[in-house]
């Protein structure tokens, strides 16, 4: 039970700081106001960049949540 909160609160960890460093690098970009490209670049970090790192860290998250029931229950079998 430890082990999946451990677990859970990496996985929130790493979101927070994918997600938290986002308004930080939009506001890096240029203004979308003076640079009318920049209003893609900003569509493109969210719907592009975004995704895949929220996908691989779900994947992780998962992966790693089926090995502690793996575990779980191997431990439950030999006791």
């Amino acid at each position: 039970m430890r082990r999946q909160l451990r677990l859970g609160l990496q996985a929130f960890a790493m979101l927070v700081v994918l997600l938290g460093l986002l308004p930080l690098a939009f506001t890096a970009l240029p203004d979308p106001a003076v640079r009318p490209g920049g209003a893609l670049v900003v569509w493109a970090v969210l719907g592009v960049a975004a995704y895949p790192a929220l996908v691989v860290i779900g994947r992780w998250y998962v992966v790693r949540a089926e090995r502690n029931e793996r575990d779980g229950a191997d431990r439950a079998e030999g006791a």
